[in-house]
């Protein structure tokens, strides 16, 4: 799948710009088939989405069509423009599993693939077009591996039912079923010659197989753990296998003999692979090393660190490099002379679980637990690589209050300050406190705020230096979540502990503790500051009079964990989201469930309000953003990512909006043909009277009570937003 050499003569001409032009576009195409199969009025916002960064006459004929379809009254769609965290390598994503992919094989002759899944399903795929040819079913439990014979006729699978299975693979009928494991069997090789097959049990054994009997010719003692991953030499004469026990071992074929233990993993060896030549081995570990062996002495050549949990392993076929699986998401492209990472390649959503090498090397597959397989050109990258981002998950996305950065918490223990204009990272702040879970912003801006799921306090930071200006201490379980009240004079925060706590915003002093008697997910507070509402781990949401401290409503509805909640900007209704897949619509004064948005087909992880009251936008693990219309309950436009999406913001005044994926990748996009009503504001006042702040212009300005309740404009002239302003004022959370 590797590109042809192209001269310079060519690359001048105007038929290699359409050429190069038509090729992108395949590419794309490939790249969201498992998309567009599901939703193919996507189409052009998954594919514009992509290619807007193409050269110049395919980014020209993308702004017109954009233009025309930013018309009043088309069709709403998404535009994300800020870069995807995937790698420029990746040909094309085959979909149609509904489990994890646990492994993937590929024919001797590179046409097609066998894969195995979590689904209890074998299916083989065409490696040219990605379509699946057959689905192979029997198992009755995960299938854990699979191999294809040398002469490409037959299947071998592994499975968690505790057989293999071998299948024609011609018309995928069941050819015959191997029984003697007595747990799992979780890997799975093929002679050289296919006459017979290898298998590694958690039952701490080896077996060795007669492929045309099914026949068990011998069982192999030695490890005192689960056997993991086996492999065997290209001349056949040899066995390797890798345990939980930490160890390497190598065995003689013919006799099944131990030859040697490789010992120098810390801590259980997850995968082995056999150099073409046989004269060396490859294994990964939990103590996320890569390590390379002597066949012949057992003596380690090389210890590679700074790989990400690799998980399986896959040489080239001349010996050169290797590729290992991360259940880190990537895969890395390792020179074997050397040790060096040639490539990462960045996509999957979710842990790699295996990955094999085409036979003449130009590509690469890969299987994930987000139920693909994704094929990855090993040609000359002619494009730019995937930019940065967070290193972990993306937990928590706030704007600014005047709609300028955007900030952003993740798992790799760092907040990360956006420009939001044009994507690119301002400041990186970076701390000592293990995985951050929320962040939240001072209603002025002058100050962030996160939550650690390790050492169980929270920090506040100046927003502009970074500097650390308080911890907060007093939770005595991780702090999952936290908030600001509306005028920024006090945090709220809510944790593993079972409590939600009040905090003094200028010195860090605990004002309440609230006791819910449940791991509170999430918290927030009303525009008014006068209440607190928050979602629990028992599927409950509570309301709390936030002067008193005293539970005011407990609800149900939801049947499993209410993972994030949200507030509209007039305090009449909140929002929560749900791991059992929905969002429900609260009347706050009653809390009668007004609406229950359905649709998603995973765990709901995040929500938010626009700054009119009128959307509702989620986050979910089954990889989208979605936008819903409060009043109908309608979905109005979907944004389908990469990996699964964990948090979701909208700006303050325009329709824009910033989502985090569980991969690292924060996404800014912009909602088209979608157009607010008036902003809703909430007054204060500051003594000399009431003020309004516009959140379009982030001016102040005055205003009669007689507004309360009512409809203006924002009196700057190159403003002119339209706002709705409450009928109260700001109240005060600590008033007792």
């Amino acid at each position: 799948m590797s590109a042809r050499p192209v001269g310079p003569d060519e690359r001048a001409s105007p038929r290699w710009g359409v050429r190069s032009d038509l090729r992108r576009i395949e590419r794309t195409l490939g790249r969201q088939t498992h998309v567009l199969a599901r939703r193919p009025e996507l189409t052009w916002q998954q594919l514009h989405n992509r290619l807007q960064w193409s050269g110049p006459g395919l980014t020209d004929l993308l702004r017109v069509e954009r233009e025309r379809r930013s018309r009043p009254g088309s069709p709403p769609w998404i535009h994300r423009y800020t870069r995807l965290q995937e790698s420029e390598d990746l040909v094309r994503v085959h979909s149609g599993h509904t489990d994890a992919v646990m492994g993937v094989a590929v024919s001797c002759d590179g046409t097609w693939m066998a894969s195995a899944s979590a689904d209890h399903t074998v299916r083989t795929w065409d490696a040219a077009t990605g379509t699946e040819r057959r689905t192979l079913t029997g198992h009755t439990q995960p299938v854990l591996a699979c191999a294809i014979s040398p002469e490409g006729n037959w299947i071998l699978s592994a499975s968690a039912d505790h057989t293999l299975k071998i299948w024609d693979a011609a018309t995928g009928t069941e050819r015959r079923t191997l029984t003697g494991h007595t747990q799992p069997v979780l890997a799975c090789a093929i002679s050289p010659d296919g006459t017979w097959i290898l298998s590694a049990s958690a039952d701490h054994t080896l077996k060795i197989w007669g492929a045309a009997t099914g026949t068990e010719r011998r069982t192999l003692t030695g490890h005192t753990g689960p056997l993991v991953a086996c492999a065997i030499s290209p001349d056949g004469t040899w066995l390797a296998s890798t345990g939980a026990d930490d160890t390497i071992r190598t065995w003689d074929a013919a006799t099944g003999t131990e030859r040697r233990t490789l010992t120098g993993h810390d801590g259980p060896a997850w995968a082995c692979a056999i150099s073409p030549d046989g004269t060396w081995l490859a294994s990964t570990g939990a103590d996320d090393t890569i390590r390379t062996w002597d066949a012949a002495t057992g003596a380690e050549r090389r210890t590679l660190t700074g790989h990400s949990q690799p998980a399986r392993i896959a040489i080239s076929p001349d010996g050169s490099w290797f590729v290992s699986a991360s259940l880190g998401m990537t895969l890395d492209v390792v020179d074997v002379d050397t040790g060096t990472t040639l490539r990462t390649l960045t996509g999957h959503g979710g842990p790699v679980l295996g990955c094999a090498v085409s036979p003449d090397a130009s590509w690469i597959v890969s299987a994930g637990a987000d139920r693909t397989l994704r094929i990855w050109n090993m040609g000359d990258g002619t494009e730019p690589g995937a930019p940065g981002g967070h290193a972990d998950a993306v937990t928590a996305c706030h704007f600014g209050p005047d709609g300028t950065w955007l900030v952003s918490s993740s798992w790799d223990g760092t907040q990360k300050i956006w420009d939001v204009d044009t994507g690119t990272e301002l400041r990186t702040l970076a701390g000592s406190r293990g995985r951050l879970a929320g962040c939240a912003v001072s209603p002025d801006g002058t100050w962030i705020i996160s939550s650690s799921l390790d050492d169980d306090t929270l920090e506040v930071r100046d927003s502009g230096t970074g500097v650390e200006l308080r911890r907060l201490m007093g939770h005595s379980e991780p702090v999952l979540t936290c908030a600001v009240s509306p005028d920024g004079a006090r945090i709220v925060s809510g944790s593993d502990d079972g409590t939600i706590r009040i905090w003094d915003a200028s010195t860090g002093a605990e004002v309440r503790t609230l006791v819910a008697s449940t791991t509170i997910m999430c918290c927030t507070t009303g525009p008014e500051g006068t209440w607190i509402v928050g979602g629990g781990l028992d599927g409950r949401t509570r309301t709390w009079d936030a002067a008193t401290g005293a539970e005011t409503r407990t609800l149900t509805g939801h049947t499993d964990v209410v993972n994030a909640c949200a507030v509209s900007p007039d305090g009449t209704w909140f929002a929560t989201a749900s791991f059992d897949t929905t969002l429900q619509i609260r009347d706050v004064a009653t809390g009668a469930d007004l609406r229950t948005l359905s649709g998603h087909t995973d765990q709901v992880m995040g929500c938010a309000v626009s700054p009119d009251g009128a959307l509702v936008a989620s986050a979910s693990t089954d990889k989208t953003v979605r936008i819903w219309d409060r009043a109908t309950g309608t979905e109005t436009a979907v944004l389908v990512l990469p990996r699964p999406a964990l948090a979701v913001s909208f700006h303050p005044s325009t329709t824009t909006l910033a989502c985090g994926d569980n991969g690292g990748g924060v996404h800014l996009a912009r909602l088209v043909g979608l157009a607010y009503g008036p902003l809703i504001v909430t007054a204060s006042d500051d003594g000399d009277g009431l003020t309004v702040r516009c959140p379009g212009c982030w001016q102040t300005h005055r205003i009669g009570r007689e507004l309360l309740g009512g409809d203006t404009r924002c009196p700057r002239a190159c403003c002119d937003h339209e706002l709705r302003i409450n009928p109260f004022v700001l109240g005060d959370l600590a008033s007792p």
